[in-house]
């Protein structure tokens, strides 16, 4: 019944092979996913999967590439907002807090890619990062943020921020059930981050 309903809705059926993939890919690394665990989570018969997708390399970089693709859809497929540094880094942390929060899979799946030895930047990540480079030396060069941190490490640091808080919530979350801290909320990090960085990006 599937396949007859694929037939009728390729773009439903390419969706629901995307998703199913992409929690699968999320629970078991690219070595460990199966194309016959895909299509039973997507509904889908294997050889369909396979009409669609040609091998699963290619699905992973679906996958991959869709991930990517919701940071700039959720932005409207804008560049970086226009005026200060202020209003680009801010930006630029609440951007990357709430893609970080929204996808979950995508730290799992990178999570897996490093232990696989996979380190390569993702379809359409490069594109990110030359905005943030630009964004970040157009400032510089205006007098706005500090010229002697490298581009490279206002954007590791920030997303290195971003990406611990979510990746450990949980860990977190222990250690203050277990006394530690006191209780922070996602909103309290989030301003406490970008009051920091922006603080310490002053010249």
């Amino acid at each position: 019944m599937r396949d007859k309903r694929a037939i009728r809705d390729p773009e439903g059926t390419k969706k629901a092979i995307l998703d199913g993939a992409e929690s699968v890919f999320a629970e078991r690394g690219f070595a460990g996913a199966s194309i016959r665990e895909i299509a039973r989570r997507s509904g889908a018969s294997g050889p369909l999967v396979l009409f669609h997708f040609h091998s699963k390399d290619e699905l992973y970089r679906a996958v991959k590439e869709r991930i990517v693709t919701s940071w700039s859809e959720g932005k409207g497929g804008a560049m970086p907002p226009e005026g200060t540094a202020e209003n680009f880094i801010e930006d630029m942390i609440k951007t990357s807090f709430g893609f970080y929060r929204d996808n979950p899979n995508m730290v799992r799946m990178a999570n897996w890619g490093r232990l696989e030895g996979d380190d390569a930047p993702w379809s359409g990540e490069e594109d990110i990062h030359k905005w943030y480079e630009k964004s970040i030396k157009e400032a510089q060069a205006r007098g706005e943020i500090r010229d002697d941190i490298s581009p490279l490490s206002v954007t590791v640091m920030i997303c290195g921020a971003v990406h611990v808080w979510w990746e450990y919530h949980g860990h977190i979350e222990e250690h203050v059930k277990h006394g530690s801290y006191d209780m922070v909320s996602d909103e309290k990090y989030l301003k406490d981050l970008t009051s920091m960085v922006l603080r310490g990006l002053k010249p």
